[in-house]
């Protein structure tokens, strides 16, 4: 890691020691991932090993809040960080009432302007509640303190006007990394932003790839497999939805590249766990 992105971490770590210092209400080996089944629309969970909770957006509807009170403890009310990847209605609808329900530590947001009145309820509720806001810095991580890092990719910090004419452009892209495993989270990035992020130098090598805007054609470019080289993809996407969503082009290319390919319009809520090495 260069110099300089370790002492951001450092410096982001100690900014926000005290939101992150949970008890390790679940000792575990491993880091978990709940890729919710929300219909048409994206909801992510992860557990790391001592834990500690982050949520990636909140679908279209409500139907993520039985499946959160499942898929933590009775007694865990906590959410470290919720990460608001766009302000796209297929990803907020349920972030109110998750504010309103859980103790919210702090909350990462893309660095763009939406008059959503959804996303500006969303904005002042984390205003008067004294949550803190951070926004992304691709030479920023954020470390959990467990061996989980959350790896800020994308935007940059100061995005080009040409992105906020593309809402899913602007998504917040993150790769949680645990020992040499990984997920890499793409919200709603398009071919532009994955060539963008490529440029960068970033790396996104990942075990397992969460594809980009539901399977559209628009995302998941070659280049950006090929650099990432995922051994799997999961791509949350409604049943029998209106947009067709995942196009067959992107199926046959994630398969044509050996990529295994689950879904939660098939598969329903989606758990994979990574214990922080490759299995032979």
């Amino acid at each position: 890691m260069p110099i300089g992105k370790a002492l951001a971490t450092l410096l982001i770590w100690g900014m926000n020691i005290s939101l992150f210092a949970q008890p390790n209400l679940l000792p575990s080996s491993s880091l978990r991932v709940h890729v919710f089944d929300v219909g048409q629309g994206d909801s992510i969970l992860l557990t790391s090993p001592s834990g500690k909770h982050v949520l990636v957006d909140g679908g279209p509807g409500l139907s993520i809040a039985p499946q959160l009170a499942k898929a933590l403890p009775f007694f865990d009310r906590t959410i470290a960080l919720l990460i608001i990847t766009h302000p796209n209605i297929d990803h907020l609808t349920a972030i109110p009432d998750i504010l309103q329900h859980y103790d919210v530590r702090a909350a990462l947001l893309p660095r763009t302007n939406s008059y959503l009145p959804l996303y500006q309820e969303i904005l002042g509720i984390l205003i008067q509640r004294g949550i803190p806001i951070l926004y992304p810095h691709p030479d920023t991580d954020i470390n959990l303190g467990d061996g989980v890092t959350i790896d800020i990719l994308w935007p940059p910090e100061s995005p080009k006007n040409e992105w906020s004419n593309n809402l899913n452009n602007t998504s917040v892209v993150v790769r949680a990394i645990f020992g040499d495993q990984s997920i890499l989270l793409t919200g709603d990035i398009e071919e532009k932003a994955e060539m963008a992020i490529l440029a960068s130098g970033a790396d996104i090598h990942t075990t397992i790839l969460k594809v980009a805007h539901h399977g559209s054609k628009t995302s998941t470019s070659t280049g950006f497999l090929l650099a990432g080289s995922p051994q799997a993809a999961v791509i949350s996407v409604g049943r029998n939805n209106m947009y067709k969503h995942p196009h067959p082009s992107i199926i046959s290319r994630l398969l044509h590249f050996g990529i295994t390919v689950t879904t939660t319009a098939e598969n329903g809520t989606i758990v994979e766990e990574f214990y922080g090495f490759t299995r032979p």
